[in-house]
């Protein structure tokens, strides 16, 4: 895995709060399981981000997902 890959979904991660994450598997896309406490919510993004507010956009929808 990439350091670059790695410092993007730790940058998630922290925005959105999630205790710890564990990346299930890395192609075109990054399918990543996020840890709020006893819930966890799997998380599918592009392993290339399509613009400069894509990585943003996808830590919103996490928080959205936490409640």
């Amino acid at each position: 895995m990439k350091l670059a890959v790695v410092r993007e979904i730790k940058s998630i991660a922290e925005d959105a709060g999630a205790d710890s994450w564990e990346l299930i598997r890395e192609n075109k896309h990054l399918v990543i399981d996020f840890r709020f406490g006893s819930r966890t919510i799997r998380q599918v993004v592009a392993a290339t981000p399509s613009g400069p507010r894509a990585r943003r956009n996808e830590a919103a929808w996490l928080r959205r997902q936490v409640g």
